[in-house]
Order: structure tokens, then sequence, then C-alpha cells
């Protein structure tokens, strides 16, 4: 059980913002006593024992809950406000306590020892200390408008570095360091430090105003920091101001005074250009033979303009918008730092400044997006916000087809100004640019997973194309969020296995069946028995006709411009057959998978992008159904009616076939599309030629000709029992 302790005498409540060790001094110097006698009343040791050397412990850094509670029990100050004197409600925010030996570390959130601080605040408190001077990120008194003192300027000393004498009264706001090359007992320098000079700030500058927003976010140190580059949920303050350490040390290293002109007037820079000259100390430097580039990383800057200018700097970068125009922000000392020679590239930029949160990473990334080629750009995914280190994502080749799907194909291919491709076969370079996203397989090993044939110098090449165009600028924007798209919400065909099973089949539909199709909708027969073979086989797998099996595959150039023809010329009821027989091809292998399928984006995601061909849903079935004309037409000529390009006109009547055939054969489509359903209405429902003539609005005659055609044994004319009468 705890003693009982008489309280003191006299009770003096802190001063707002105070540190612990500065209340303590004021108490002893108002009772005038030794600072060991304030110790002793408080029921606080006169000496740390985790350490050899007789050292008070540094309460200020640390207090433990019994000591907080014997002082409360003392003074009267409830444990909580004492709690905030020290600097424990910053810990892991502003600051890293190492709680066994009570000191910062000096390494990490720019933790240093010792106490800045404002002149004419100690005037004006009569000597108090804030807690928040001893912060690295405190460098300026936006009250007073003038940069935070670094030392006494009387004996050199950083104020506050240990404890007071324990055998002296403490007269607070004079200098209780020693002078230098003091004895083992010196006497105290008591210079009055609130005359120390300071560096004037004018109001509303860059510098104040930026310690004025570190001061908001310490008043509550556990909230997160909603800067709009850390998205809605924010960050930790923590974590803020590690990323601002980190980039306050490249600055520190490598900006130039014109750099910061903008921020700081010239008797800072000159400042900063001083301490940048002079070494660091000794004890903050390591060997000449294994000293590093970025010295100022590890160690909080010893002068408070050379903090205020990179913390302001920094911040200004951390509070773009987003990931890209941090980049942009930061494009200037990333420059900077690669014209030192130091090598920059995807993988080490997040090292640049020590370990960073994902959102810099992509920022620095983006920040070298225009000296990144191509591949690299889609490896680690410059072109949206959420770059990162690339890795293994060959699982992803299962869900792309060999060529892209025709709908991307033709939104992501540039083109020449005539309509002509830019580069052969895009639609599968594309699909190999797509599997390279945030992954780390080789280009050629790439076209291999995804069955194509084309070389890595043609994907280079034509990734190459699209950063150039001004027509394509967001192309690999595209393609980056296809991938995340395949990544998160899957696919619903394995094209692997699909390609695994029908590459090497060398027939899927039976000829005999096509040409008697073809014989019921086609006023001329033509030789298309083969294209109908590659159309399947192009559904089935998602994989150009050119691979398929020889016997299946165009074989000339004049065939491979016939089969194109083919599939925007084919008609509704061929495609009706093709996806029913493909669609059986699929139930004999137990693949309970859609025949085609396409992924789809939500529209705000492309909305304002600039890619190379135009949007696939800008013209609709309907539209396109009205548009085109009745028998033979030019794709030229229906390009220019709708508006658009022949690219698109081919790829809309290849996925909505247009019935463009003659009025006798268009009836007979419809006759061939409906004789299924005549056929149960005759032979199950028992209803008569004319009850089906009149029920599809067609002839007699034209039933009973499609009926025998289809091998349906009609009945003896007359009543049939069973039958419903006509009325």
């Amino acid at each position: 059980m705890t003693a009982v302790r008489r309280t003191l005498p006299l009770r003096y409540p802190p001063h707002p913002g105070e540190a612990l060790d500065s209340w303590q001094e004021f108490l002893a110097h108002r009772l005038k006593c030794p600072f060991t006698d304030v110790l002793r009343a408080l029921g606080l040791p006169n000496r740390d024992p985790a350490l050899t050397d007789p050292i008070l412990p540094r309460w200020t850094t640390l207090a433990t809950p019994d000591e907080l509670a014997t002082i409360a029990q003392v003074t009267g100050v409830p444990p909580d406000v004492l709690a905030a004197m020290t600097l424990q409600p910053f810990d892991g925010h502003a600051v890293v306590i190492v709680p066994q030996r009570r000191h910062v570390h000096r390494q990490l959130l720019w933790g240093r020892s010792g106490s800045r601080f404002c002149p004419a605040c100690l005037a004006e408190s009569g000597g108090r200390w804030q807690v928040t001077w001893r912060l690295g990120w405190s460098f300026a008194c936006t009250r007073h408008h003038v940069l935070l003192a670094d030392r006494c300027p009387a004996c050199g000393h950083i104020p506050r570095l240990r404890s007071h004498p324990r055998t002296e009264t403490p007269r607070p706001g004079l200098c209780a360091s020693p002078p230098q090359g003091a004895g083992p007992r010196p006497r105290r320098c008591h210079h009055p430090l609130s005359a120390t000079p300071v560096t004037a700030l004018a109001p509303g500058s860059p510098l104040e105003e930026t310690q004025r927003l570190i001061d908001s976010l310490l008043t509550d140190p556990d909230r997160a920091v909603r800067w709009p580059l850390y998205g809605r949920a924010g960050a930790p303050l923590g974590v803020v101001l590690h990323d601002a350490k980190c980039l306050g040390a490249l600055i520190l290293n490598h900006a130039t005074s014109s750099d910061l002109q903008a921020l700081a007037p010239a008797d800072v820079l000159d400042r900063i250009e001083r301490y940048r000259t002079n070494p660091l100390p000794g004890t903050s430097q390591r060997t000449p033979e294994t000293r590093r580039m970025d010295q100022h990383s590890y160690f909080a800057p010893a002068d408070a303009a050379a903090t205020a200018v990179a913390v302001t700097a920094a911040v200004r970068i951390l509070q773009a918008e987003n990931i890209r125009a941090a980049g942009r922000a930061v494009q200037w000392l990333t420059d900077r730092v690669a014209a030192t020679g130091r090598q920059l590239h995807p993988a080490n930029l997040a090292a640049l400044g020590g370990t960073v949160s994902p959102v810099l990473e992509a920022a620095l990334r983006c920040s070298r997006e225009a000296q990144l080629m191509p591949v690299a750009r889609l490896r680690h995914r410059t072109a949206v916000h959420s770059t990162r280190p690339p890795a293994n994502q060959d699982t992803r080749a299962r869900m792309l087809p060999t060529a892209l799907w025709p709908a991307w194909a033709l939104r992501l291919s540039p083109r020449h100004l005539d309509g002509k491709p830019v580069a052969r076969r895009a639609d599968e370079l594309l699909t190999v640019a797509c599997l390279l996203v945030g992954n780390t397989t080789p280009i050629a090993a790439a076209t291999r997973l995804t069955g194509t044939t084309v070389s890595s110098h043609n994907v280079s090449t034509l990734l190459a194309e699209l950063t150039r165009r001004t027509d394509s600028t967001d192309a690999l924007n595209a393609l980056i969020l296809l991938a995340d798209h395949l990544d998160t919400q899957g696919a619903p065909i394995d094209y692997a296995r699909r390609r695994t099973l029908f590459t090497t089949c060398d027939r899927f539909l039976d000829p005999q069946v096509w040409q008697e199709l073809q014989g019921r909708l086609r006023s001329n027969l033509i030789p298309s028995a083969a294209h109908a073979q590659r159309w399947i086989f192009q559904a089935l797998t998602g994989s150009p006709a050119h691979l398929a099996h020889p016997d299946v595959a165009p074989a000339t150039a004049s065939q491979r411009q016939q089969y194109q023809r083919f599939r925007w010329r084919i008609l509704p009821a061929e495609v009706e057959l093709l996806r029913h027989t493909a669609r059986t091809l699929l139930d004999e292998h137990n693949i309970n998978e859609p025949l085609q399928w396409t992924p789809c984006l939500p529209a705000r995601a492309l909305r304002h992008l600039v890619l190379p061909g135009p949007d696939p849903a800008r013209i609709t079935a309907a539209q396109l159904h009205r548009a085109t004309p009745v028998g033979d037409f030019s794709v030229a000529r229906l390009a220019h009616t709708l508006k658009t390009t022949t690219a698109h006109v081919t790829y809309l009547l290849a996925e909505h076939p247009v019935d463009w055939s003659p009025p006798r054969f268009r009836r007979t489509q419809q006759t061939a599309r409906r004789i299924k359903q005549w056929r149960t209405w005759y032979e199950h429902d028992h209803l008569s030629l004319q009850d089906i003539a009149d029920r599809e609005g067609t002839t007699l005659a034209t039933v009973r000709l499609a009926l025998l055609k289809n091998d349906v044994q009609l009945r003896p004319a007359g009543f049939y029992p069973g039958r419903p009468r006509r009325k």
C-alpha cells in the first residue's frame, strides 16, 4: 500500500503546455530550496537506477503511473494533467521513446535531446518551458512570429540536455548548462535566455503556417491525419510525420537555395546554407568510407531554420490532392537526387529517405514516370494512384484470352489516320501488356503464358507507341485498371484450360449442317464452312484463328481477310447455330462457364481517360440495325452514317449481327429461327398448319414447306382428335 505523503506547503499550478521538469524547477524556485528537496517531497528518486551514472530520471520524457500518482497526491494536480506534461502522449506519433532508458530514439521521427525555446515566451511566463519545444517538429513560435532558438548564445549548449543540478536552487529563465571547457563541478552559465537573438518570420509566412498546422495536429496526436493524399480514412500522425522526415532529409541533402526561395526569406536560407556546410556532430556521422550521401536522414536537424524549411517543403508535397499530384510536386526533388549521379529506378525510389508509406512511395515512383520505360511503368503501375513494387501475377494469365476482348482491343488499339492499325496483332500484344501489369514475369514468359507467338520487341514497340501518341495518353492507365479488375473480381472463364482443350481440335462443326443452313439463308452459297470452324474456335478460346489447328487456321493472307469479312457479314441465324454448337462442346467437357465474356469497368473509371479507340457502347445495337441498309452495303458508308470509325462498325456488326439480307431471305431466316417452335406446336400441341400460320403472321405454304424441309411428317387433312377447333 502506498504511504500517504505530506502535501507541499505552497501549491502552484503548471503553466498551460508546460513541461514536467520545468514545473518541478519552478516549484523549487518558489519554495527557495534546492532542487533535490522538491524531488524528495514529490517522492521521486535522486538518480535513475537504470543508469550507471548518477543521473536523474528523465521524467519529462516518460513518467511511470506510480510516479504520476505520487506527484498528484503531493501537489493536487491530476495525474492526467501531469502525463500531458511529458512526451508520453506523443510517443509513436511525433517521437519514439525507449522506455527502459527513458530517452528519445534520435534516429526515429527526428527525435532530439534537449529543447528549443522562444525567448519572448520565456520572458512572458517567467522562465516556463513548453513540452512541445522538445519535439523535433517544433521550430517556430506562431505567437511571436520567430524561429525558436537552438542554443544558449553564451555557452553554446543546447538547453535542458540534462536535468537541473540537484543541489542548486533553480533560476527559471537562466541557462543551467555549464560553460564550455568547465571542470567536473562547474558553475552554471546563468545567461538570461530571454535575451537570445532569434530570426523573425513574417506573419502568415509558409514557415509559420506549417508550424501552426503541426501544432494543430499535435493537440490530438491519436487522431488520424485526413489529408487527401492518404485517402478518406487518413493516416496516423506518426506515418505522416515519418513521411515528412524522409522528404525533409532529401530536401536538406539535395535541394538548392533556388528551390526553396518561395518558402523562406533570404536570412533563413543563409542559415540553412551555413548549417549544411558545417559537419554534423561526430556522434551522428559514420566513418568516411561508410558515410552515406543522405546523412541528414538519420538525425533531426540541429538548426531550427533547417527544420522549418525541410518540413514546410515536405508538407507541401504531402498535402497534394492525390498521388499523381504528389508525384508532380516531388519531381523537382527526385530530379535533384538524380542530378547527383545517384541511380534512380523504381526498385530503389522508396528507400531514398528511408522507409516511407505506400502513398508516398507511389508518389516517388510517379515522379520518375517520364524517365521510365513503358514496360516498367506497367510493372510498377505508375499510371495510377495505387503504384507499388511488382510481384508475381502469373495467375492472371488464366483470366486473359490470347487476343484481348474485342471491346477492349477496339478501345486501346492505336490506328493511323487512314484507320489502319499501328501494330499488327495489337489485340495479342495488349493481352501480354495486361499480364505485365504489376508483374515480375519477363515479356517472353508472358507471351508463352497467354498462348501467343508475338515477340518481346513487338510488345515493347506497341507500348512505346502508346506513350508517344497524344490520343493514347491514358492507355497504360486503362490496362492497369483492367488488370486490377481481373485481380479483384476474377473472370468466369478459364482461358488457359480452353486453350489446352480446343487448340488441337481440327473440327468443331459438321460442314453438312452448315451448308444446309446456308442453303436456307443465302441466295448464293459461299464456301464458308471453314470460317464457321474458325468462328467457333475463337469464341471458345479467345484466341485468334491463326493459332488454331492447321486444318482450321487460315493459311494465306487472303483467307485471313475473308475470315475477318465473314465475322462482320455473319447473319443472326448463323450466329445462333455457331453459338449452340460451341455451347454443346463446352457441355461435353463439363465446363460450366459462359461461352463468351467481357469485363466491364465502372463508367466513371474510364470517363476522363484519353484512349486511342472509340467507346464501344457509344452506339447501341438498335442504332446499328436501323442504320444498316438492306442487301449489300459499304462499311465505310455505314461508319460515315454513324459518325464513327470503320473499326468500330466492324466490331459492332460482329457483336450484334444484322439481318442485312433481302426481304425474301430475311423471311427465310425468320423461318429458320422459328421452325423449332413450329414443330413443337404441330407435333405436341396438335395445332394445324393454318393455326401456326395465323399465330406467326405468315402463310400456310411457308409453314408447310418449312416443316417438310425439317423432316416433319405431315398429318392427313381433316379433323385430328384432340386438336383445338378453329373458332
